[in-house]
């Protein structure tokens, strides 16, 4: 899988155009490590949290509904901060052991602090520790204070960062990002059947997670809540996006690979299920090549 993705991973980039320049081979080379690293945390964190089942349907969901949004591929930012917020859920699931609430609630917070650097409205994710905090640990006073302390530390980190090495401030206006409400974009031939096919999969995909939500047993309804979260956040922040190009779409790979799972899981005829992961893995080559 991790072979497909890269070879969508070149395309993409050979069809935005490459740069014989070091700087250029460089970020290049990281955005593969960003992009294909979050494949291999996220089944960890599927199977860990008794998401899914073993197997790998998450993953090739995950590198389907990545790879129609070829725009999101050659986005630095975007891969950087969607490596962090994947970083952070996993700190939030983890709060169901209840073991060093604290340092992970903190861990948390500090992942969606950089992510929002990378891209500032990945911010809004803050909401799924806060979440978590409500589920797992919520009579502790504390645990509702960290979050604030650790986006605000980021906040420090990132002024003296500045101050050091171009000697100004990282102010408020500068960090907080503009917000849109217009998806003009969206209907361009370029992103048009893109945001389609992930329109059809969200509603999908969901509806079928949610008719199964009623048959999962208590202690994991609180953790599905926490990707259904994710989920919703992920589309407010696609809505209120500046700049609507599909790459900030990327966000709702990760959820909906997870919610998408229950679908393929399921016992119903093996041909449609081979037709189904067959449409999976070619439907990004049409977008890619055509």
């Amino acid at each position: 899988m991790a072979l497909y993705m890269g070879v969508l991973f070149s395309i993409a980039h050979y069809k935005k155009g490459f740069e014989v320049e070091s700087t250029y081979i460089l970020k290049v080379i990281a955005s593969v490590f960003l992009y294909i690293l979050p494949m291999l945390a996220l089944n960890f964190v599927a199977q860990k949290n008794d998401l899914t089942n073993k197997g790998t349907f998450t993953i090739l969901l995950f590198a389907f509904l990545t790879t129609i949004l070829p725009s999101s591929l050659t986005s630095f930012p975007i891969l950087l901060s969607n490596i962090l917020i994947l970083l952070a859920v996993q700190n939030i699931l983890h709060l169901r052991n209840e073991k060093h609430i604290k340092a992970k609630i903190f861990n948390a917070s500090i992942c969606i602090g950089l992510a929002s650097l990378a891209y500032f409205w990945s911010i809004g994710f803050i909401a799924l520790v806060f979440l978590g905090i409500l589920y797992f640990e919520p009579n502790n006073y504390r645990n509702w204070l960290i979050p604030g302390i650790g986006i605000i530390m980021i906040y420090v980190f990132a002024n003296c960062f500045t101050l050091f090495f171009y000697d100004s401030f990282f102010t408020f206006t500068t960090y907080v990002d503009s917000v849109s409400f217009s998806f003009r974009e969206y209907f361009t031939k370029e992103s048009l059947f893109s945001v389609g096919v992930l329109s059809i999969c969200i509603v999908f995909f969901f509806s079928i997670y949610l008719i199964k939500f009623g048959r999962k047993t208590a202690n994991t309804k609180p953790i599905l809540r926490v990707v259904i979260a994710y989920l919703i956040i992920a589309i407010a922040i696609a809505v209120i996006a500046p700049e609507k190009d599909t790459s900030e779409l990327f966000f709702l790979a990760t959820p909906l690979a997870l919610i998408g799972t229950t679908y393929l899981e399921m016992n119903y005829n093996r041909f449609a299920k081979e037709v189904n992961i067959w449409i999976f893995i070619l439907i990004p080559f049409t977008i890619l090549l055509f």
